[in-house]
């Protein structure tokens, strides 16, 4: 887990921003005020971050699974 500690801080922003409804560069439409928890959305607020491993379909899904259970 190189890349551990920053999917975590990037993901707990991630949430942070979706629950605040700050609009990405994938929303469709900025005026709506909670953008989708879609995989595009998830993947572009954490396109800062590399993984060597390739883990980012699993990143994706445990970001979702937190995210739903937070709703």
């Amino acid at each position: 887990g190189y890349c551990t500690p920053g999917q975590i801080c990037s993901a707990t922003a991630l949430l942070e921003e979706m629950q605040a409804g700050t609009a990405s560069a994938v929303t469709p439409d900025v005026r709506v005020k909670s953008p989708a928890f879609t995989d595009d959305e998830i993947r572009e607020r954490m396109s800062g971050n590399i993984c060597r491993c390739g883990a980012y379909p699993n990143i994706v899904a445990a970001i979702r699974t937190v995210a739903l259970k937070k709703v």
